[in-house]
């Protein structure tokens, strides 16, 4: 009840009591038994009861104190909590780093190879940001351990895991041209990408916008794909518009009959000779790869990635996605196309 609630709860002359919510305390001998919630930020890590045998009540210091007690072993605990998970996680990145520096290895000894090429630059991202989450939390931890602490534990987490996703989803879009179809929400779309891209980037949080028109319902596609089509497009952005001096970065949804148009627009000096560059060649000082993963993702999803010009002056990069409700018209439209009058 107390974990429920999350208030302390104060049962007294328990031995004289019937209520059989005091039944398991009164067995063990206890007259009074003051129990309170251990909660650490907004997290709840457990509760914690004292008991006593002698029929004289706990005064109101008493509790005070014992309240206090619970105060400190829930700041206590929660920092083994963080430890543990710490040390879980640090040990899952390590795992993945070392594995992309063996990929990478063996890239550099063979000739070029621009599926894995394509795979090893989509898993240093996520493995970045997983990195900056777990700095947060060893500098948490020279001090009291924050609150937050299991909050970025659990992003750096989903971004090892994210790793193992593009890995498997990857291949398979490179073997078969499959992609894993869902509805997902373009809001969500959008936050987890900035979420990847902004982790290692708390500065330029300010200077991207998000603008999300009025019907713009679900869209179909790969999520964990998608997130990363829409990362690399807004971190090139970041990238172009760095010596701006007011620099400008917008990621923009609109419904345009079935589909959903979404683009990333810079003010930004644009790409000089007005088309993307060849594979291979970035204008950021990058890889130059990010844009042949966008590329063959939304070839995947029936789409294609145009360049225009921003109303700022800088780039305008645009694809669209199949909104929910056409797809579900599509495929509803199907399924009567195959019943058969009597």
């Amino acid at each position: 009840m107390v974990a429920r609630d999350q208030v302390p709860c104060l049962a007294e002359n328990v031995l004289t009591s019937t209520d059989p919510m005091t039944a398991f305390i009164r067995a063990v001998g206890l007259d009074s038994y003051a129990c309170t919630p251990l909660i650490h930020g907004e997290t709840l890590i457990g509760t914690l009861g004292f008991g006593r045998r002698a029929s004289e009540p706990f005064s109101d210091a008493e509790l005070q104190f014992l309240r206090t007690i619970c105060s400190y072993v829930a700041v206590a605990r929660n920092r083994l909590d963080v430890q543990a998970e710490m040390m879980a996680t640090i040990q899952a990145h390590e795992t993945l780093a070392a594995e992309q520096a063996r990929l990478i290895e063996r890239l550099s000894a063979q000739p070029a190879n621009t599926d894995l090429t394509m795979i090893a630059h989509e898993i240093a991202q996520p493995l970045s940001a997983a990195s900056n989450y777990i700095v947060v939390v060893q500098r948490a931890l020279e001090g009291l351990g924050g609150a937050t602490g299991l909050a970025e534990l659990s992003h750096a987490r989903a971004e090892i895991d994210r790793c193992s996703q593009i890995v498997a989803r990857m291949r398979r879009l490179l073997q078969s041209g499959e992609i894993n179809a869902e509805f997902n929400s373009v809001q969500w779309l959008f936050e987890d990408a900035l979420r990847l891209v902004l982790s290692g980037r708390p500065n330029a949080e300010s200077i991207v916008t998000v603008d999300v028109g009025a019907g713009v319902s679900d869209i179909l596609g790969d999520r964990v794909q998608l997130a990363q089509v829409v990362a690399n497009l807004v971190r090139n952005a970041i990238q172009a518009v760095a010596t701006h001096c007011a620099p400008q970065v917008t990621l923009r949804a609109r419904a345009a009959g079935d589909w959903a148009e979404i683009s990333v627009e810079d003010n930004g000096p644009g790409f000089a000779a007005g088309t993307f560059p060849e594979p291979g060649v970035s204008t950021t000082s990058g890889s130059g790869v990010g844009l042949s993963v966008v590329k063959r993702i939304l070839a995947a999803h029936d789409s294609d990635v145009w360049l225009g010009k921003a109303v700022s002056g800088g780039a305008c990069v645009t694809f669209r996605l199949l909104r929910r409700d056409a797809a579900v018209g599509v495929a509803g439209a199907a399924e009567r196309a195959l019943v058969r009058p009597d």
